[in-house]
């Protein structure tokens, strides 16, 4: 109880989606006796500040993929120009001097703006060098500042790390440990530190891949480093470190692969090379919420927005209904639409990750004269299609009854395969159809979810019941909009009881969303999105403000695996089509490639905008709708699952990562890609919102 008075109180201050600007930033910054030092006004004696050794750090040789020797140095002259402090000085090393220039400006917006220069005036070319920018914040060991490096590492990953830590990034915060990941890899470039219920401190960065490479295609890495008493936000010309290994990024679905000679070298005499970069440091006084401030400052920094080089709406959507029409398939057992590619499983399967479920809202609502002469035969097809979906007969399963979510249309029969995620999400799909359309099978249809909501009621309602995940809160959506439509209030009573739990065990973030993605059992995107789909529910039905605070951070726990900014991406299937990486999202904390799973989220963004009376989330709906199109065959409507941005790769066998970035694989294009986008321009009508106009 004490709880959520706490959180009541501080309602207004967590649906806002960031600070708003002031005259004058509360933020001050000061260079003295060699040390740079960062406060706020409000944060009392909390600080970020450079090391004690020196503001400015260089690495030279190389052993055991890290430098051998550090050379450390600080300014010999501070200069106020305008609202700019600059620092000058050098940092002499066993190959020579490097002249260096700092400049930072605090912005009224509750940052420091920030770029470095290294001016390398050696008489020969340099040995291996690693360039570095290096902030710490004290921390003590019993209650050392949490990570959170968007896309990779949310207050440690403690899910991940507990099913198998070999798997996923892991942070213990012991002295020494370091995780440094190729810039790259993060969707928004920060790292940051939250101290729970007092401040987060973080780093920003402009991504950029580096010169002087001792490897190919070397960027900088970001990340951080433990102390004995402070956690380091760092930047470094290429080296990483995770799981307390240098030299390893994580490159597989199942493991870690080498990355060596991540350095610089043979610099020339007289060469320059520059760094942009932002420091935060602000209030987070609700435990697990402090990630939101630099999260907004990401977002606000690089703007994603639509242009006119990303394909047009209605041109996808055109291509995925040709996907929907290919695959179709009916015999005198069975009538529905294949989900997997051709050659591989003979399936009908619903919920994730097939969407099977999902034609049947998407042709009964939509126009279809445009896409096909034969408009009324798919919508008989829709709806033949859920007749027999509805036909699955219902089975224990370890965790109650449910129903089989997958037909083998070849050997005629309902697979022993069932899980509560894949159940909810078909539930849903099927929910929407059902109080969307007019058609004479509603009664029937719905007597089937009725038959599943009541078994997914009494499972919840029971004293002992405790999810193992996030996953349940998928079946907080159906059964909300099945008591809206039933008039069923034991549905609701169970809604309430999963958003009231959700709400309870993940918005402190000591234990993050998760297990919403059956093949990554680990912190994911997808098990934020299971929470906001069901808040977002909640709110709708109630008007209370608990449901919004929490569908807003769960809203913004899945903008953290948003592409805000384009990575350059080297010569491959993906820089053939000159491929924007804005607006797409990666995965989890283990399957770190691109995916169009957010398309699905672009409607509840809106609504978002409307509720909290943000706008960035209405142009976040609108470039993740729009990029995510990218890569769709427009003939055939054919679109791949993964796309490697950064080194990992799902599938491909290979024991190095050179040659992954920028591959495509295209042959995965199972049927959720386009249900999404059919899901996603359904709800945007039911909002009245002409998605083909973005």
């Amino acid at each position: 109880m004490l709880l959520r008075f706490i959180f009541f109180c501080l309602l207004p201050f967590m649906i806002s989606a960031a600070p708003l600007a002031s005259a004058q930033s509360p933020l001050s910054l000061s260079i003295d006796q060699g040390r740079l030092v960062l406060t706020h006004s409000a944060l009392g004696p909390s600080k970020l500040r450079s090391p004690a050794e020196g503001l400015w750090s260089i690495g030279t040789g190389w052993s055991d993929d890290a430098p051998t020797d550090w050379h450390h140095g600080g300014p010999d002259q501070v200069e106020q120009r305008g609202p700019w402090t600059i620092a000058t000085g050098t940092v002499a090393t066993a190959d020579g001097t490097w002249e260096i220039r700092d400049q930072y400006r605090v912005t009224p917006q509750g940052a420091v703006q920030a770029k470095r220069r290294w001016h390398y005036t050696g008489a020969k070319p340099s040995g291996p060098v690693v360039l570095s920018v290096r902030y710490v914040v004290d921390s003590a060991a019993e209650n050392a500042p949490q990570p959170f490096l968007p896309g990779i590492n949310y207050y440690g990953n403690p899910s991940g790390t507990r099913i198998d830590a070999s798997r996923v990034p892991t942070w213990s915060g012991r002295p020494g440990e370091e995780a440094l990941y190729e810039e790259h890899r993060y969707p928004l470039p920060f790292a940051a530190v939250e101290q729970s219920g007092q401040f987060v401190a973080a780093l920003h960065t402009r991504p950029s891949r580096l010169p002087f490479a001792a490897r190919e295609d070397l960027w900088w890495s970001l990340g951080l480093v433990a102390g004995e008493a402070s956690t380091e936000l760092t930047l470094r010309s290429g080296p990483t470190a995770s799981n307390g290994k240098r030299g390893v990024v994580k490159a597989r679905q199942t493991m870690f692969l080498p990355y060596e000679r991540a350095h610089l070298v043979d610099i020339p005499p007289g060469a320059v090379i520059e760094k942009q970069f932002m420091l935060q440091l602000t209030p987070a006084p609700v435990q697990g919420h402090g990630f939101r401030v630099p999260l907004w400052t990401s977002i606000d920094w690089f703007d994603p927005r639509t242009d006119r080089s990303l394909p047009h709406p209605a041109d996808v959507m055109a291509a995925k209904l040709v996907d929907t029409f290919d695959r179709w398939h009916e015999d005198d057992r069975c009538q529905g639409f294949r989900t997997r590619p051709p050659g591989t499983r003979p399936w009908i399967m619903m919920g994730w990750a097939d969407r099977a479920e999902v034609p049947l809202r998407a042709l009964l609502g939509m126009d279809l004269r445009p896409y096909t002469n034969q408009p009324d035969l798919w919508k008989q097809r829709a709806a033949a299609s859920l007749d027999f979906l509805t036909s699955a007969p219902t089975r224990k399963a370890s965790y109650g009854v449910g129903f089989p979510i997958v037909y083998d249309y070849q050997t005629h029969r309902w697979l022993e395969r069932q899980n509560p995620l894949s159940q909810a999400q078909a539930l849903n799909g099927m929910m929407d159809a059902i109080t969307e359309s007019d058609h004479p099978h509603r009664d029937r249809w719905m007597d089937f979810v009725a038959t599943q909501l009541d078994a997914i009621a009494d499972r919840v309602l029971k004293a002992d019941w405790r999810p193992v995940s996030t996953n349940e809160a998928f079946a907080i959506a159906p059964l909300v909009k099945g008591s809206r439509y039933a008039a069923n209030e034991r549905w609701m009573e169970a809604a309430t009881k999963l958003a009231d739990h959700t709400i309870d065990r993940h918005l402190d973030m000591q234990e993050p969303y998760w297990g919403g993605t059956l093949d990554a059992r680990c912190e994911d995107k997808e098990g934020a999105w299971a929470a906001l789909q069901g808040f977002a529910a909640m709110y709708r039905a109630t008007d209370d403000p608990r449901y919004l605070r929490a569908a807003v951070h769960a809203g913004d726990i899945c903008l953290s695996y948003l592409y805000v900014w384009d990575v350059m991406l080297p010569p491959g299937r993906l820089a053939d089509h000159d491929l924007k990486t804005r607006g797409w999202t990666s995965v989890s904390v283990q399957n770190q490639h691109l995916d169009v799973f957010g398309v699905v989220f672009t409607p509840v963004f809106w609504e978002l905008a409307d509720w909290t009376g943000d706008p960035r989330y209405r142009e976040i709906a609108k470039i993740m709708f729009v990029s995510c199109g990218q890569m769709t065959d427009l003939a055939t409507g054919v679109q791949g699952e993964q796309l490697l941005q950064t080194n990992y790769e799902q599938h491909d066998p290979r024991d190095v990562v050179e040659g992954m970035r920028g591959d495509y694989a295209e042959r995965w294009n199972i049927y959720w890609i386009t249900a999404h986008f059919l899901t996603a321009a359904a709800d945007f009508e039911k909002l009245g919102v002409d998605w083909r106009s973005f």
